[in-house]
């Protein structure tokens, strides 16, 4: 007498998809409580304090200071007799190990015409400093935050992981000079 094999049972298709879409929500959430975990980690470890004209950010990554300050001094010349057009800042980033960047910034205002700003700082500056303006430049840049357009001038001077930029835009009543400091912190 021969006997017929007892057929195995199949597996449903739906059963399998069942699976598949059990461990997807399992993991969206795995993912989703560790992202949680992760936020609520960061936003406990930031501290902020603000006094006055500043404002300092403390992370686990490290920290950040800005401040406006009329004394700013990004260690470039300013042309004589023009004004302060608004008070100076400097932001501050410290990495865990020590390790930070400066940027230091000034904005000034001379009635002179830019001619006149343009050749006092093609004098006062040192060859370190590229010149860029009217008929050199297509269209407006970007140097380190400081926006350039065609018919302005700019000077800057990339040496020892330091940026120097002094930006003379012309304005209908003179001209406007922003002088830029981005880098290593100078030494006291």
């Amino acid at each position: 007498m021969s006997t017929q094999p007892n057929p195995l049972p199949q597996k449903s298709s739906s059963n399998i998809w069942a699976w598949v879409l059990g461990l997807l929500a399992a993991g969206v959430v795995i993912l989703g409580a560790g992202a949680f975990l992760a936020t609520r980690f960061l936003v406990r470890s930031i501290e902020v304090n603000r006094t006055g004209t500043s404002v300092e950010i403390n992370t686990a990554v490290g920290s950040l200071k800005a401040s406006k300050d009329e004394s700013a001094d990004p260690g470039l010349p300013v042309y004589p007799g023009s004004k302060l057009a608004q008070p100076g800042g400097t932001v501050e980033f410290t990495t865990p190990n020590e390790e930070s960047v400066n940027i230091t910034a000034a904005h000034y205002r001379t009635i002179d015409p830019i001619e006149k700003v343009d050749a006092w700082y093609r004098e006062q500056l040192s060859l370190d400093f590229k010149r860029e303006g009217p008929g050199v430049m297509i269209r407006k840049k970007h140097i380190n935050g400081v926006v350039v357009k065609s018919d302005d001038v700019a000077y800057v001077s990339e040496k020892d992981d330091v940026v120097l930029v002094v930006a003379l835009q012309k304005r209908f009543n003179g001209v406007e000079i922003a002088l830029l400091r981005a880098g290593k912190p100078e030494a006291p």
